[in-house]
């Protein structure tokens, strides 16, 4: 693997769009060879997967937390083998919305138990990890008001996902996996605190990605 694998995770609401977006556009300008993505939906048949997963069905029946697991990993193992590997092959920035982490939080809090997860993320990752993952950290009532505001602003045409929808006591367990991700991998994770302006959340990112792109040989100041 030659190139750096970078993956942006937290609750709903904490900023990781926009963030991407900066980041994502700070690299470009350096001109830097960059590949940004997202799970699920990081390929035309993520994107299939992505509507079953995130949007409610119009029978009203829903996933089954095995059945819902199943799916992701189909995403990742898809989002693997068609971009991020061959991406990281040819030496490029891979920057990733949500991945592993994602899962052992948000299908964690909703009883997957840790030998599941831990059995299909050693079938479908094969080892690989994200050099630097960029873990954005805000409470979820904050980060509830947020995400009511955001979806208030995208117009009638614009449609919640389930997890949007989902109970505060769902949010602070996913909070409370992604905490204890960090605490395990401080090496990996750098915790960034969301509640704080964008400029100062944008910086504090850049404080973290700039000595892993220089120390892998990319071109950064």
């Amino acid at each position: 693997m030659l190139g750096v694998f970078i993956t942006i995770e937290g609750v709903e609401g904490s900023g990781k769009s926009t963030q991407l977006f900066r980041l994502s556009e700070r690299l470009r300008q350096i001109g830097l060879p960059l590949l940004v993505s997202k799970e699920p939906g990081g390929t035309a048949l993520g994107r299939e997967l992505r509507r079953l997963l995130l949007e409610p069905h119009a029978s009203g029946d829903a996933w089954c937390p095995d059945a819902e697991l199943l799916l992701f990993y189909a995403d990742r193992a898809q989002h693997l083998e068609r971009v991020i590997r061959p991406a990281l092959a040819e030496g490029m920035i891979v920057l990733v919305d949500r991945f592993e982490d994602s899962t052992r939080a948000y299908q964690g809090a909703s009883g997957v138990p840790e030998t599941a997860l831990d059995r299909l993320s050693e079938l479908v990752l094969k080892g690989l990890r994200p050099h630097l993952t960029i873990l954005l950290d805000v409470d979820p009532e904050l980060s509830l008001q947020r995400v009511e505001v955001r979806n208030l602003s995208m117009g009638p045409e614009f449609s919640e996902t389930r997890f949007d929808k989902a109970e505060l006591d769902f949010h602070r367990r996913v909070r409370k996996r992604f905490l204890a991700i960090a605490q395990s991998n401080p090496n990996r994770v750098a915790l960034i605190p969301a509640r704080d302006a964008v400029d100062d959340v944008e910086a504090a990112i850049w404080g973290r990605v700039a000595p892993l792109l220089r120390n892998a040989g990319f071109g950064v100041d």
